[in-house]
């Protein structure tokens, strides 16, 4: 497995496989105005696969516009799906499962991944939030939980799909805490684990580095990344 990956500010995860399948997690980019983001569209014109977790701004702004020019595929919540058809002008082939999304328990496959929709405790605009794993066809598997609390299903999603790389939020006011993101680790038994939507904390690299420290003592055998911006890391 050689497979890549990055963060890019937020719940924003950037992912290119083996063969060289592009798949965006939750994109907000500076075109949409996430002043954080290094990068506007023209970066990811190459897209084959837009995975979004809920309907808030901060992870769903850039999917429509980003699918337009791209002509990648977009999956998440069904609702929310049809939002961004109905009001963003999105063709619903550029949707998964003929235009409908999916929804917890379900989504999508195709000959090179297969997508797997998890629930997540958080709001959203349309539609309910969820997490998504994807399982590419060289064996990786990605757990991008979205904004969530801690979730006790993750023991059992841990077991079903071995995990090479989960990312969790770690902020504290309106998702998991450093603790309950630890104890997360501990349900998921994953290889590695990135935090993220830190940046979004008034102290950012404390949150940070905080869960780095209390996962690594809580659970030794996973390898805690201190997710840095911009970088990239090979799974």
């Amino acid at each position: 497995m050689s497979g890549k990956l990055r963060w890019l500010s937020v719940a924003f995860i950037e992912y290119v496989s083996q063969e060289g399948k592009r798949v965006l997690f939750d994109p907000w980019t500076a075109a949409q105005g996430n002043e954080l983001c290094p990068f506007g569209e023209e970066e990811f014109l190459d897209t084959d696969l837009i995975l979004v977790s809920h309907d808030h701004f901060d992870h769903i702004s850039s999917a429509a516009p980003l699918c337009k020019k791209s002509n990648a595929l977009l999956g998440g919540p069904d609702e929310s799906m049809h939002r961004l058809y109905n009001e963003e002008g999105l063709s619903p082939e550029s949707v998964v499962n003929n235009g409908n999304g999916y929804i917890v328990g379900g989504g999508f496959e195709n000959d090179w991944i297969k997508v797997v929709s998890t629930p997540a405790h958080h709001s959203s605009d349309t539609s309910a939030a969820i997490g998504t794993i994807a399982i590419f066809k060289d064996g990786t598997t990605l757990y991008h939980t979205g904004d969530t609390s801690i979730v006790a299903e993750m023991e059992i999603y841990g077991r079903l799909y071995p995990m090479d790389a989960v990312f969790l939020p770690v902020f504290g006011r309106c998702m998991m805490d450093y603790i309950q993101a630890t104890e997360a680790v501990r349900l998921l038994r994953p290889k590695k684990v990135f935090p993220i939507h830190f940046d979004c904390n008034e102290k950012p690299l404390f949150e940070r580095d905080r869960f780095a420290e209390y996962c690594s003592q809580k659970n030794p055998d996973v390898e805690v990344i201190k997710t840095e911006m911009n970088i990239w890391y090979y799974i």
